[in-house]
């Protein structure tokens, strides 16, 4: 499935007026995700990495522990379906693990929520849990941080072609690139990054997450679960994500773009 999809419609311009051409667009798809037998929530998503995606998101929420728990990943074929809201493009991915952390984690979501792009998550259940602090002795150049920007609008494919997508990028300490996820939802694309990393057993204590979206609570937290030390956005960050990132060790940078960036937490790292 492509990421963007062709359309038609009216362009309107000041001096030329009103003229018929054809778009591209980004897709959105609706992922439902089947946990041992249990439907626990739908995500509004990009219809690409949607293993990486789906395993981020429950190592992200708290469902399971350890990519190693995981038995069987079973993509359902994508399907469009004529719901109230007009025809939507809809797929399943089945999961089936070797023991589920809690099982209030199926119980208190089963059937109750879609989680839609502009969105992020944190589970009710995952409050139960204590944070680990963030134990990593990295350090960071600030002339990697002023290049994390540039490397990523370079690296960026669907986002040029189409607008309308977020990213995030997995670096290591010395600002090279390891992987780079596109989505809808700037909550997906950092799912997408803790799912790959899981599946490529990649070490994440010396490692620096970018992303497109703007640091709310939500995403403090992901990243907290995913142990990286460092998170850096060319966008802004909310009073309580600071304080979150501060609580758990966590290196947070904002308005990282233009030659400039501000350390909200952690500044230390930072050399």
């Amino acid at each position: 499935m492509k990421f963007g999809k062709k359309v038609e419609i009216d362009k309107v311009k000041s001096l030329s007026g009103k003229s018929r051409i054809h778009d591209i667009i980004p897709v959105e798809l609706l992922l439902k995700i089947i946990l041992n037998g249990n439907e626990i929530l739908t995500l509004s998503c990009s219809p690409q990495n949607l293993i990486e995606l789906t395993i981020g998101f429950l190592l992200n929420n708290g469902y399971i522990e350890n990519y190693s728990e995981i038995n069987l990943i079973h993509i359902c074929k994508n399907e469009l379906k004529d719901k109230k809201e007009g025809p939507i493009l809809v797929s399943s991915i089945i999961i089936k693990t070797s023991k589920i952390e809690s099982d209030k984690a199926i119980n208190n979501t089963i059937g109750k929520k879609i989680i839609y792009s502009s969105c992020g998550s944190i589970d009710d259940f995952i409050f139960d849990k204590k944070l680990k602090k963030i134990k990593s002795n990295i350090r960071i150049g600030s002339e990697i941080i002023l290049k994390l920007n540039l490397s990523v609008l370079h690296h960026q494919k669907y986002k040029k072609e189409l607008g309308g997508l977020h990213s995030a990028a997995l670096f290591d300490k010395d600002g090279k690139i390891l992987c780079l996820m596109e989505d809808i939802g700037r909550h997906n694309c950092i799912d997408k990054i803790a799912g790959y990393m899981a599946i490529n057993k990649i070490e994440f204590l010396d490692k620096i997450i970018f992303t497109t979206g703007r640091l709310s609570i939500d995403v403090i937290y992901k990243v907290c679960r995913m142990a990286v030390p460092a998170i850096v956005t060319n966008s802004s960050i909310t009073h309580s994500a600071i304080l979150l990132a501060k609580k758990v060790n966590l290196t947070a940078i904002g308005y990282a773009r233009s030659g400039r960036f501000n350390i909200y937490s952690c500044p230390q790292r930072v050399i």
